[in-house]
């Protein structure tokens, strides 16, 4: 995520993460669906490129969403985890084998050996990094030579609803000064910079995914869950936010009611919201 407030950004994120982790599995079901999307991505290129793997970190486990699959897919291999928020280490550990090596750790700031990892593995991480050209040169250094990094990340459209909902609020509402809203990286400037730190190799695909909430205070709320929170600062607690939200609210019931032919969802008002997935694998 691009933010000139990334350290706060963070800061929020983890603290978000780990109020969450005794409850997230149950609300987190697009996470788990995109983690065993990644290792489906992963598992024809190992073979492709007959990579020997002795050693694998899974970065920015949660409750181990990617992390039990990995294990169970290559038995024979160590895998290691990390995650900003300590109490999802700590979920996630009581979920895995003794195998499981987890620590609780930034992936800006890799608390591991140069070239210690034969794969780096990462499901919907990335785009709360503060700054991915410092992730992804910790990424390098760490991974041996000949290895692949394979992770998922939120791409621009993702929430692209939400965005011209809180841009036509604004506007209305004639509110100057709001806290910018959350925006992520393209695909190029992924992969640009993956090429910049040293990787090369890179293959990515691209999935766009809908989901429905049954409106977009719900929306919001699930946000929250995944470490996005609201696009608001949360200190904010003036009328002008509230007014804006409101607003929020009625476009986006008017502009982006759900289609499905679920007919107990469009009853009740469903509305959808895009998000852009990318899947990336690169080679060191």
């Amino acid at each position: 995520m691009i933010s000139k407030n990334s350290t706060h950004i963070k800061q929020r994120i983890k603290q978000q993460f780990s109020s969450s982790a005794q409850n997230y599995d149950s609300k987190a079901g697009f996470q788990k669906k995109i983690a065993e999307e990644l290792l489906n991505y992963i598992v024809p290129q190992l073979a492709d490129c007959n990579l020997q793997l002795a050693t694998i970190l899974d970065i920015g486990c949660g409750t181990g969403f990617l992390t039990i699959p990995l294990a169970e897919t290559f038995s024979n291999v160590k895998v290691y985890a990390i995650d900003i928020a300590h109490p999802m280490v700590k979920t996630a550990r009581l979920k895995t084998r003794e195998s499981q090596f987890f620590l609780t750790a930034d992936c800006d700031s890799l608390p591991y050996k140069n070239c210690q990892f034969d794969l780096l593995a990462s499901s919907l991480t990335y785009q709360w990094s503060g700054n991915l050209d410092t992730a992804f040169k910790e990424a390098h250094r760490i991974l041996e030579k000949g290895g692949m990094f394979a992770f998922s990340m939120l791409g621009q459209k993702t929430f692209k609803e939400l965005r011209e909902c809180y841009k036509e609020a604004s506007h209305i509402s004639n509110k100057n000064g709001l806290p910018p809203f959350m925006n992520f990286h393209s695909e190029d400037n992924v992969i640009s910079k993956l090429k910049k730190t040293g990787f090369s190799g890179t293959s990515c695909l691209v999935d766009l995914k809908i989901e429905h909430y049954p409106n977009m205070l719900e929306l919001l709320r699930t946000l929250k869950t995944i470490g996005a929170g609201n696009p608001f600062d949360s200190r904010d607690k003036n009328l002008g936010k509230g007014q804006i939200l409101k607003k929020m609210a009625e476009i986006y019931q008017k502009k982006f009611k759900s289609l499905s032919h679920d007919s107990h969802l469009t009853s009740h008002g469903c509305i959808y919201a895009t998000y852009e997935v990318m899947f990336f694998t690169a080679r060191k």
